[in-house]
């Protein structure tokens, strides 16, 4: 866990497509699109979000080519002190999304290199919805870490 803090407040997190979510836990991620022409603010493209296993934090450490630079390019303070980032990788097609407690020590995070980066950030309730340039949310439920994907843009969220 040291090697991850220390990494992240030198402006790195690991660089794989995976979900980091405490307790030395990684699940590996795929975000993919497929064609739907109904969503043409997504380029017509519909994202999903799936899961394939585990894998321990451990295993990762100690090879350097799994870190990979982040620039931040938002983040939202909640009222407990946490702060949500998002920003982008070292490609143009990366994106992350990181947690962290109100002493910057990293909780939680999101790296995807299918996304895009990830600018936006807006808070409904108990979910956080983070934007990529694709024009799709990656919604992050604050009560359970629970992270699904939104195929609208975070300007329609909550429109009546």
């Amino acid at each position: 866990m040291k090697e991850l803090q220390d990494r992240w407040e030198a402006g790195q997190i690991i660089g794989l497509d995976v979900l980091y979510y405490g307790a030395a836990a990684v699940k590996n991620i795929d975000i993919e699109s497929i064609e739907n022409d109904r969503l043409a603010h997504a380029f017509g493209k519909e994202y999903r979000i799936s899961y394939e296993g585990e894998t321990e934090l451990d295993e990762m450490l100690g090879d350097d080519d799994v870190w990979s630079e982040v620039q931040v390019y938002n983040k939202l303070l909640l009222e407990d002190g946490r702060v949500i980032f998002c920003g982008e990788g070292e490609m143009g097609n990366e994106g992350f999304i990181a947690r962290t407690d109100k002493d910057n020590n990293i909780e939680w995070f999101l790296f995807s290199t299918t996304s895009n980066p990830f600018v936006d950030i807006k808070r409904q309730g108990d979910l956080i919805y983070i934007q990529s340039t694709h024009r799709f949310c990656v919604a992050l439920s604050l009560l359970s870490d629970e992270v699904f994907i939104v195929n609208e843009e975070i300007s329609t969220l909550g429109a009546v």
